[in-house]
């Protein structure tokens, strides 16, 4: 991102604490610097980011495959009714 250690690691810090928020563009920077996605940054827990990170790796082909099976599992886990 263009920042030496101590400022990126204290920037980094305050977002952690929920002292500073951080916008989009600053949000797909960090990404970008990272190599994840951007989703991967905003999941709601581990397992589901470890999956966006899993499905970003693959080839679009393979990525649609892998979210069908997904979603097969899924409704295959879903309260009869629903």
């Amino acid at each position: 991102m263009g920042l030496d250690k101590t400022l990126a690691s204290s920037r980094i810090n305050r977002y952690e604490s929920e002292a500073r928020g951080i916008d989009l563009d600053g949000l797909g920077k960090l990404a970008e610097t990272l190599g994840l996605p951007m989703a991967y940054l905003v999941a709601p827990d581990e397992h589901v980011a470890n999956a966006i990170h899993a499905l970003a790796q693959l080839p679009p082909a393979e990525r649609e495959e892998a979210v069908r099976v997904l979603l097969d599992f899924v409704a295959q886990k879903a309260p009869a009714g629903k």
